[in-house]
């Protein structure tokens, strides 16, 4: 299978330049290929988003920002927001009911879905689909994020390449993965952080996918650059120099201040998933409203939400992404009555955008909601204690990161990703200290329900760490818990059989000559077969009954090896022979030894035994 799969990637890769460069040049260039096709399609989602605020929205409504206050009050055009929103959802509605399911949701948990439990691969109308049913929901005002949906779109393009050129489905995953780093290292212009981010956020524990590392930084890197170049858009989120000059933490006392912070994100965090599941459940099980107008109900819950809270917060608000609330949070431009408010009014606007059935991603609106959280513990703090040198722009950044980090499950990618907004490492270790305070008491929940424990319960790695497993042991260590054989001579008659089975263990029975050398063997089932020819249980011997040809195993060989002969073969049992003979037998090897043997072992490894 792998030589046909050969031949059928090397013509391609020929016509493409990579016939002649070996096999790491050829995953360097189909990770290339990858993050280059991811840079356009991100660039292109980027455009089509644009173009549904700028140029359709904002004139009909003269809402320029994320808030529908002013000094004046509430403009007239922001009353239009209770039509383009619902009209918005409505449309994403019909698209994922009758054209692509998968493009609900928050893209970066379809991804994960992919991975685990679709081999790898996604359908080529998603990359069009998701771009479209996103832009539709982000375009008219929606609380969502372009980060998740260019996740799934980029994994889309990992995909449709890995088929196109017949790989193999672990390969597949591979370069999911790798089309998943590339949209979000360009769409959030953090190349590196965008690389880390797709192999961490399969997992709930600190683990990574190790073998697509390297495809997703190469991939990264170009689609980065493609954007970049294309865009022109250097940063995601522009921060002033000033405030870049400023960042530091001078005081070792200012870590108990950011504790405080990564307290505060876990109990918000631990909110903004219930409520988040709360509207998803609620959506999901109610029957009166149908299918593709529940995202339109999303979406007015929305407008009547974000027009409740425009007195209040002014130009503030909680449409869109969420990148105005992130600048505003850093720049310290937000009362901290009114960035409670909006963090409240953000989750409630994010689970009605997203969990009623909407497209658009969680990953700018939690960045958003930890800046406000981060910034509202800096301000606080520096009141409160004059004495040491606050700046509550680092603690907005530090809380982006942090909360992010806890409610994803995500925190090297979330050190990163503000490490490389901000182009510095001064914020390095509260920025730690945060994740992993919020990482460590947020282990009960995650905004990614697709998400697994880890590599060893992804059904993607199903058998790979029982044959790792396994191929570490022999089968020798498991002879004295082996099931004793029950030998039985050739010559022995079916009545006399019968008794013997009746009384023993197992489902197999050796068969043996004078010399006790095992020369076939009989199951329960070939018992059956004959059960009824009691007339003639006098006249009929195991020999006539027995199968001639045995599989075994010795006491040497590894035991992934008399696994998978059990596979094989599908056998209950396996005979451990002796390596000289191979007829005399020694131990009846069963699946339940074998399971046994594996779940110690793996407790072990684990550092689990007492």
């Amino acid at each position: 299978m792998a030589a046909r799969r050969r031949r059928d990637l090397n013509p391609i890769l020929a016509r493409l330049g990579l016939g002649d460069i070996g096999f790491v040049g050829k995953w360097i260039g189909i990770s290339t290929l990858i993050g280059f096709m991811a840079g356009l399609t991100a660039v292109g989602f980027d455009w089509l988003t644009r173009f549904m605020h700028h140029r359709m929205v904002t004139p009909t409504t003269t809402v320029t920002g994320e808030g529908l206050g002013t000094s004046g009050g509430i403009p007239q055009g922001a009353w239009y927001f209770l039509l383009f929103l619902p009209l918005g959802g409505l449309l994403v509605g019909l698209l994922i009911q009758y054209v692509a399911p998968e493009a609900k949701g928050h893209g970066t948990e379809q991804m994960i879905r992919t991975f685990h439990e679709l081999g790898g691969r996604a359908r080529k109308r998603i990359v069009a689909l998701k771009a479209i049913t996103s832009a539709i929901t982000i375009g008219t005002g929606g609380s969502a994020g372009q980060e998740g949906p260019v996740a799934q779109i980029g994994g889309g393009v990992g995909s449709i390449v890995s088929d196109t050129l017949k790989l193999s489905a672990k390969e597949r995953r591979m370069f999911l993965l790798a089309g998943s780093s590339a949209g979000i290292g360009a769409l959030f212009t953090a190349p590196l952080g965008g690389a880390l981010f797709a192999p961490e956020v399969l997992y709930r524990k600190p683990e990574f996918e190790g073998e697509a590392i390297i495809p997703c930084i190469i991939a990264s890197i170009v689609s980065y650059t493609t954007y970049t170049t294309i865009s022109g858009e250097p940063k995601r989120i522009h921060i002033t120099q000033d405030v870049l000059d400023s960042l530091a933490t001078r005081d070792p006392r200012e870590l108990l201040v950011y504790f405080v912070l990564a307290l505060l994100c876990t109990i918000v965090g631990w909110a903004y998933v219930r409520t988040f599941e709360g509207v998803h459940r609620t959506f999901e099980s109610t029957k009166r409203i149908p299918e593709a107008f529940k995202p339109a109900v999303g979406g007015l819950l929305l407008a009547l939400t974000a027009l409740a809270i425009a007195p209040y917060a002014g130009e503030h608000g909680i449409l869109y992404g969420g990148y105005d609330l992130m600048a505003d949070s850093i720049a310290g431009k937000i009362g901290i009555g009114v960035m409670a408010a909006l963090v409240i009014g953000k989750i409630l606007a994010t689970a009605f955008s997203i969990a009623t059935g909407g497209s658009g991603g969680v990953f700018a609106p939690s960045l958003a909601i930890g800046g406000l959280l981060g910034s509202a513990v800096g301000t606080t703090a520096a009141d409160l204690f004059p004495s040491l040198p606050i700046n509550p722009a680092c603690y907005a950044l530090v809380g982006m990161g942090g909360f992010f980090a806890g409610v994803a499950k995500v925190p090297i990618s979330a050190i990163l990703i503000v490490c490389e907004m901000t182009g510095s490492y001064d914020l390095l270790a509260p920025l730690m200290l945060v994740s992993v305070v919020h990482l460590l008491l947020a282990q009960r929940w995650t905004i990614y329900d697709t998400q697994v424990s880890g590599l060893v319960e992804s059904p993607a790695h199903a058998g790979e760490f029982v044959v790792d497993v396994l191929d570490r042991m022999e089968v020798s260590e498991l002879l004295e818990t082996a099931r004793k054989p029950t030998l039985v001579h050739q010559n022995t008659t079916l009545r006399r059989a019968l008794d013997i089975v009746a009384e023993a263990e197992g489902y197999y029975f050796p068969v043996v000559d004078d010399d006790w050398k095992m020369v076939g063997i009989f199951s329960l089932a070939d018992v059956r077969r004959i059960f009824n020819e009691l007339e003639v249980a006098d006249l009929v011997i195991v020999r006539d009954f027995m199968v001639d040809t045995v599989v075994t195993a010795t006491p040497e060989e590894k035991l992934s090896k008399a696994y998978a002969l059990m596979n094989e073969y599908g056998l209950h049992e396996l005979p451990i022979v002796d390596p000289e003979t191979r007829t005399h037998v020694l131990a009846m090897l069963t699946r339940n030894n074998v399971g046994a043997a594996y779940s110690k072992r793996l407790h072990a490894l684990k550092g689990d035994e007492g």
